[in-house]
């Protein structure tokens, strides 16, 4: 069979080859899936491998592969010539689920046949046992779940195992079956407890428990589980009686046996096997009597006495062998009889549980306290005895049935807490004479009961505790009472926690009653937690009452204050008026109160300084404008922070930009407003002349200036380009010589502003062989010190501009362009430049000037540049960031570490500049600074016993001459490696104080936390030093207050040292320990400073004439107060039309031109206010300011003599024929007059006449001839006299006549 099997493998090989070979490597692949049921019988058809071929075609024969122990070739039986395929045995999905082979036909068709064998529901769930026992205690509590092995079902899905239930003998439904699926798919089941277990009543329960599976129907298997239920001891034993009485004579033998007692218990085993025993403290100590333990019979244990005792009352226990047995008393009296000749005797037997004298204060009227047993020997058994009972406040009473047992009972109800014990007295009497007694005298104690529930001390208690403390930490310790004793009076205390209360942050000793932290507090959650605490006593039942405990945390400043947004972006235009407020920034605080109110202020930025635009409410974070802003001349955005201080100096920063927008505020200006330049007649058309220049301040369009030509371009000779303001020859100048063209030009921006006033222009056209002067350098360069003009001085620097050709006596020299502000003048003669204004080399280093030469009329120009260096002077000190700093160094840092770096900045240049650091004192060999770099470096160890702060004073110095410095000061306070002192909660705490504040005045709390638990309480004080003296602190609290007046503009920051101590004196006991934080106080400004004036009254002076807009001069003022309080306006106490004052600046400009001869004088009332916010708190000064007008040479000499005169012929030589009189208005020089005449005919200046020069006086020269000339006009001239050229022309005429009259002409 195996050989015919490799046969047919080896030839379906062949064929599959042939195939791939006659296909050319292209075989033909059909699928066939078959699917059966199991457990179907032998034969039964699966399918037909026909059914897998390609469409249309069809074999007579197939060949069959299939892989070893795939089960095809014993399981399936296959027709390979009709290709049937059917089973050959009973298949079985469990066995084998499925089948695969492989069919070719002869032409090389492959078929793959794939056949699922599917499950039926052929299997039943099995348990692992048919019977099982299981055991569970009694009392077990219901739904404690005992997990069970689980069913298992070999079929697969629903077919499997799909639930179980309890079919019988589950009494009192005492359980139940839950189930869950795992993993594996196998349904795993638990038996739960679901009623309450008592083995007395039930000891054992038969569980019929059955499997089901999910077919239809469904297969199910049964299994039966036996629970024994466990005993517990639950059960005492029971006497069958409570009492027992025996009666024995008093010669009975030791050993006799007296009376058996008998108790039984429903437990089982141990718990349920009884002993006896006497109980000895309550009864029979002498013992008189035993006990088996086994049998509880009673016997006789030694010799008895009637006349010692006639009753015996013993207390005999019932007790079971359980771990913590259960114990049942019954009582037995046996009776002594005797004969003899005796007194009355009693016996008193207490009925407490230890047989003491005692009754419960619970014990109601009726209640047994004791049993009297009283016999006579001498009367027998029913003697003549009478007994009565003395004292008790009738509170107790005496009963008999039989004048032999008598009882004490309760008569009225008791309290032990009125009254906690009686004395009782009982006496028996028999009837002999005379009679004979027995007394018994006994203290009765009135037993507790727990009939009062503690009380507590207080139903509210209140405590205030700061929220940061250690858990542990001490709170506050109640207190409740309760009157009863023992038990009943012992007080224990819990907490009843519930939601929402934080009362588990709280924990209670149960014995002591003090209330301590559980668990880290927190204000800001709540910040009044709630506790109800809860008083039990030990009695049974338990009594209990409580009282709520209010906890006030005090809020620490664990919270720094938090800003809604990291940043802020502002647009804002650069025209905003002032007191515009225009952000509003926000920033919350979780804590509360004085640690929760916000401060706002305005710090500098990332490479900026703090900004004087802008203010911001310290309180409500408006933001708003406080002085004008301007883009053009400051900046065009501003960039600084805001920080916001809570009220215990936690702090936190944003940052903010304000862009200024442009707006077209500036018109273009011309500088310099008037241009000179000459142009030969021989230029050629296009050259260029000169560029005007304007600049406006805006920006963008605003800010592109366009030129014009408006006057003095007719014809046009010239050409403008509106874009450069290069001025350009457009025709030729032939035939223009020795012409002086003057233009004027205007410019305009982009937003139609014009250059007001417009720039003039003077362009001198020469003939070709006029040569303007030359300069000896085409560019002159010097170096000027800064620094060196003082105010009111001037001083001449060697810079002399000079000519190579030409006549210097003909050239005039001007500075151009290039000193806008200016910084210099020139000497027009000489050419010498001087400075006119104090120079400054951080804020301009080089000045270029352009100086012009003229010479000639009409006049050529020459241009030089003159190249101006300012050297630097060392004029700025060092400057730290901020006057001092503080850090903490862990006592256990390595030497070598950098632990600071120091910055400082020296505006000057080259080594004025440079910055060297030196350290001066504090440093004790421990600390180094770094020259250059200013790294301070730990060099020593650092020892907490040896110091525990550093002061270390540090020096700034620059290298220039002479050497400038200034000093910071580093405090370095080492914390201690193994002193678990207190921590603060931060390291360095930021207060603002105002200046002026009241003495005593508290300001900040400090807070530190002890480390150690046991270190609750702290005290705090200041390091003793200069900063210190202007302050306290509360030793108990950490509150700083002011403690002396405070004023900023003497000191406007104090650095403290607070330190926490904790622990033992120091001396002798446990060293103290101590944690340090740096306090820096700053001192804000109060408007306690009026204005002051440079000046106690200024004097100006400013020439008539002047155009408006020009300067007369500048009130200057300063306030030592700081921030708006400092910042001041000016304004003219008076209206005046003629004079301006700029508000922020103090700058009197003119409002129009003056003239002297209208007003010499002007006095002015100038008042300087600062900015309080407070418009109420402002303060101003006022001050006096004399404007003098000086003369200008504006007025003609006018003459007020006659126009004409006669005179009579003849008259002498040197005849004075008329004064001639001029006056001028003008001043001094400007107004003294000189004359001269000049005549019309004969060549002579005067003709027959003179003038005296000085007085005016006109006398005739020679004889005057009537018939020669009749008249003579004269030109008379009043001349200035410190001018060139006349001011002023004069006419008059001199009429001759006849003797007889005279002709006025």
């Amino acid at each position: 069979m195996e050989q015919m099997k490799g046969s047919a493998m080896f030839l379906l090989e062949l064929l599959i080859l042939g195939g791939l070979r006659a296909g050319k490597g292209s075989a033909i692949l059909g699928t066939l899936d078959l699917q059966i049921d199991e457990e179907q019988p032998a034969g039964t058809i699966i399918g037909d491998i026909s059914a897998g071929l390609p469409p249309g075609t069809s074999a007579y024969m197939y060949f069959i592969s299939a892989q070893e122990g795939s089960g095809v070739t014993t399981d399936l039986g296959i027709d390979e010539n009709t290709g049937i395929i059917k089973t050959a045995r009973v298949l079985d999905r469990e066995t084998r689920d499925r089948y695969s082979f492989i069919a070719v036909t002869p032409e090389g068709i492959t078929v793959e046949v794939n056949i699922q064998v599917n499950d039926i529901n052929d299997h039943a769930p099995a348990f692992p046992k048919q019977h099982s026992t299981f055991q569970i205690p009694e009392h077990t509590p219901i739904g404690s779940r005992f997990p069970l092995d689980p069913a298992f079902d070999a079929d697969s899905g629903l077919l499997n195992t799909q639930g179980y239930v309890i079919k019988g003998e589950n009494v009192g439904q005492a359980f139940r079956l839950e189930t869950r699926r795992g993993p594996n798919g196998v349904l795993y089941l638990d038996l739960v407890v679901s009623n309450v277990l008592d083995r007395e009543n039930r000891s054992s329960y038969s569980l019929l428990l059955e499997a089901y599976d999910g077919g239809s129907p469904p297969r199910s298997t049964q299994m039966t589980l036996d629970v024994s239920i466990q005993d517990i001891n639950d059960n005492a034993p029971s006497f069958n009686q409570s009492r027992y009485h025996t009666l024995i004579s008093e010669n009975l033998k030791p050993g006799s046996s007296i009376l058996q007692v008998f108790a039984s218990d429903a437990d089982e085993g141990d718990n349920g096997d009884v002993i006896y025993e006497i109980n000895r403290r309550q009864s029979d100590p002498d013992q008189y009597f035993t006990i088996d333990s086994r049998t509880g019979v009673i016997k006789l244990n030694k010799g008895l006495d009637y006349e010692v005792r006639k009753v015996h009352e013993l207390v005999v226990q019932a007790r079971d062998k359980a771990v913590h047995p259960e114990v049942t008393t019954a009582f037995v009296t046996i009776h002594v009889r005797d004969y003899n000749d005796n007194q009355p005797t009693m016996t008193i037997i207490f009925l407490s549980e230890d047989g003491s004298p005692q009754i419960s204060e619970g014990a109601q009227p009726g209640q047994y306290v004791a049993r009297i047993s009283v016999s006579d020997p001498d009367y027998g058994e029913y003697s003549n005895v009478n007994v009565t009972l003395e004292g008790g406040d009738g509170k107790f009473a005496l009963t008999t049935k039989d004048n032999i047992i008598y009882l004490i009972c309760v008569d009225q109800l008791l309290d032990r807490e009125e009254r906690d014990s009686y004395d009782l007295r009982v006496t028996a009497t028999d009837s002999g004479t005379p009679p004979l007694r027995a007394e018994s005298a006994f203290v009765l104690q009135v037993m507790d009961i727990n009939d009062n529930p503690p009380l507590f001390d207080q139903q509210e208690y209140k405590q205030s505790i700061p929220e940061v403390v250690y858990p542990g930490s001490f709170v506050l310790q109640v207190t409740a009472r309760d009157k009863d004793q023992g038990p009943n009076g012992e007080v224990r205390y819990s907490i009843m926690h519930g939601h929402d209360t934080h009362s588990s942050w709280f924990a209670i000793d149960p014995a002591t009653g003090i209330i301590t932290t559980a668990a880290p507090l927190d204000y800001e959650k709540d910040p009044q937690p709630q506790l109800t605490v809860l008083a039990t006593d030990r009695g049974t039942p338990a009594l209990s009452s409580s009282a709520v405990v209010y906890v006030a945390l005090q809020d620490v400043n664990d919270n720094e204050p938090v800003f809604r947004s990291n940043f802020y972006n502002v647009s804002l235009k650069e025209n905003t008026p002032v007191g515009t407020c225009f952000l509003q920034v926000t920033a919350t605080d979780a804590d509360s109160g004085t640690f929760g109110s916000l401060s706002y202020s305005i710090g500098s930025g990332i490479g900026s300084v703090v900004p004087t635009q802008f203010s911001i409410d310290k309180h409500t974070g408006q933001l708003c404008t406080v002085q004008p802003l301007d883009r053009d001349e400051g900046t065009s955005a501003y960039d600084f922070t805001i920080t916001a201080v809570d009220g215990g100096g936690l702090n936190s920063m944003v940052y903010v930009k304000v862009f200024l927008e442009d707006i077209n505020d500036n018109r273009p200006v011309f500088y310099p407003l008037e241009y000179a330049a000459s142009i030969s007649t021989q230029s050629m058309p296009g050259t260029a002349v000169l560029r005007v220049t304007a600049h406006d301040k805006d920006e963008g369009l605003n800010g592109k200036v366009t030129y014009r030509i408006v006057l003095g371009n007719s014809p046009p000779l010239f050409s403008l380009n509106k874009d450069t303001g290069v001025i350009s020859l457009s025709w030729s100048l032939s035939g223009k010589a020795n012409t002086l063209v003057q233009l004027v030009i205007s410019a305009q921006d982009g937003g139609g502003l014009q250059a007001q006033p417009n720039a003039r222009v003077n362009i001198s056209i020469v003939e070709g062989t006029v040569s303007p002067p030359v300069f000896e350098q085409t560019q002159y360069f010097f170096t000027v010190p800064e620094d060196m003009l003082e105010p009111g001085t001037q001083i001449i620097l060697p810079v002399f501009i000079s000519l190579s050709t030409g006549h210097a006596d003909d050239i005039f020299y001007s500075i151009s362009s290039g000193d806008p502000h200016g910084y210099f003048s020139i000497d027009s003669a000489s050419g010498q430049l001087r400075t006119s204004l104090p120079l400054d080399h951080e804020s301009q280093a080089v000045l270029i000037l352009d100086v012009q030469a003229r010479s000639g009329s009409p006049p050529a120009y020459s241009n030089t540049r003159v190249k101006i260096s300012v050297s630097d002077v060392n004029d700025n000190v060092p400057v730290f960031p901020a006057p001092s700093d503080s850090i903490l160094l862990p006592e256990a840092t390595e030497p070598g570490t950098t632990v600071y770096t120091l910055q400082a900045e020296d505006r000057d240049s080259g080594a004025n500049g440079q910055v060297n650091f030196e350290l001066l004192s504090g440093g004790d060999g421990t600390f180094s600074v770094e020259r250059s770099s200013g790294a301070v470096r730990l060099i020593g160890a650092l020892q907490y016993e040896a110091s525990a702060a550093y002061r270390l004073a540090i020096v700034a110095r620059d290298n220039g001459v002479p050497q400038l410095s200034s000093t910071f000061t580093l405090l370095v306070h080492v914390q201690a490696e193994h002193d678990n002192g207190p921590i603060f909660d931060t390291l360095t705490y930021r207060v603002e104080v105002q200046e002026g504040v009241p003495v005593s005045t508290r300001f900040l709390q400090v807070r530190a936390l002890a480390r150690d638990a046991e270190s609750m309480t702290l005290t705090y004080h200041l390091r003793a030093d200069g900063d210190a003296a202007s302050f306290g602190i509360m030793p108990e609290s950490g509150w700083l207050y002011v403690k002396s007046a405070l004023d900023r503009e003497t000191r406007d920051l104090y650095v403290l040292t607070v330190l926490a101590s904790a622990g033992g004196s120091g001396s002798g006991g446990e060293a103290r320990k101590t944690g340090t934080s740096t306090v820096r106080i700053s001192i804000t400004d109060e408007n306690d400073n009026s204005p002051r004036l440079s000046e106690e009254r200024y004097f100006f002076t400013v020439p008539e004439n002047q155009a408006p807009g020009s300067s007369v001069g500048r009130v200057m003022a300063s306030d030592r107060d700081a921030g708006q309080n400092s910042r001041l306006t000016y304004r003219l106490l008076q209206h005046d039309p003629n004079f301006l004052i700029h508000t922020q600046t103090g700058l009197l400009t003119l409002r129009q031109s003056l003239d002297r001869e209208a007003a010499a004088s002007f006095l002015l009332v100038v008042e300087a206010t600062d900015q309080a916010r407070n418009i109420s708190q402002r303060r101003s000064a006022a001050v006096t300011a004399r404007v003098f007008v000086t003369d200008e040479n504006d007025n003609a000499p006018a003459f007020l003599s006659p126009a004409a005169v006669s005179v009579m012929e003849d008259q002498p030589t040197g005849f004075v024929v008329l004064h001639v009189v001029a006056q001028d208005n003008d001043l001094g020089e400007n107004g003294r007059v000189s004359y001269s005449l000049r005549v019309s005919y004969g060549g002579l200046s005067g003709g027959p006449f003179s003038i005296h020069p000085q007085t005016g006086l006109i006398v005739t020269t020679h004889a005057l001839d009537r018939e020669e000339q009749e008249q003579h006009v004269l030109m008379g001239r009043a001349v200035l006299v410190h001018e060139r050229g006349a001011a002023g022309v004069g006419v008059g005429g001199i009429g001759e006549a006849d003797g007889c009259s005279p002709l006025l002409g």
